[in-house]
């Protein structure tokens, strides 16, 4: 971790977040202060990992808009596909407005958390309608374990990359990764592995 990083998360973590101001002071703090260096960290330490340009890029949307804007910032994909759910729209928000995306860049899709078939759907007629690109990739960082594992099995189908953000320290207290743990992973897809499609 670099000095500044290491700098801005000490004093993150010793910002008082007894009171919901407090909260937001502190959530405030992050993303002008910490967000920034966290982006210049992660894609210095992922960028070597990238083997193709990403054309087309699907996320599902949770309550954590970091990590999406990472993997968004390090991939650049042409286009976007957000699939969100009634309560993710203001993360959805948030994302857009920290990547300054252009409308044209992206689209957005609502699904029902509680019906992952929406969300495989979505991605079968993006996929479809997208001519079957070949390099598209699917995010299941964000949204609940039904949408990741919707996404998770839709992208094995249609046998494309899968990614997820993961980090070697997550600090429970804080709700948070431990600034500069952040690492991108590619997901292998089994069904390819084991031959059980064919």
């Amino acid at each position: 971790m670099n000095a500044a990083l290491k700098k801005k998360t000490e004093e993150w973590m010793q910002l008082e977040r007894k009171t919901l101001e407090q909260r937001r002071e502190a959530d405030i703090f992050y993303q002008q202060n910490l967000m920034s260096l966290i982006e210049k960290d992660y894609q210095k330490r992922n960028k070597g990992k990238l083997f193709e340009k990403v054309d087309y890029l699907i996320m599902s949307v949770g309550m954590s808009y970091e990590p999406l804007v990472l993997n968004i910032n390090l991939l650049n994909p042409r286009k976007i596909l957000f699939l969100y759910t009634e309560k993710s729209e203001k993360t959805l928000d948030r994302i857009v407005r920290y990547c300054d995306l252009e409308v044209s860049r992206y689209q957005k899709e609502r699904v029902t958390e509680t019906d992952p078939l929406t969300l495989y759907r979505e991605i079968k007629d993006s996929y479809l309608k997208w001519g079957k690109p070949e390099r598209i990739y699917i995010d299941f960082t964000g949204g609940t374990k039904a949408m990741a594992t919707a996404a998770a099995m839709a992208g094995a189908l249609i046998n494309v990359q899968l990614i997820y953000l993961g980090c070697d320290d997550y600090l429970e207290d804080f709700r948070k990764p431990n600034p500069g743990t952040e690492n991108l992973f590619f997901i292998d897809n089994p069904i390819s592995i084991f031959g059980d499609l064919e």
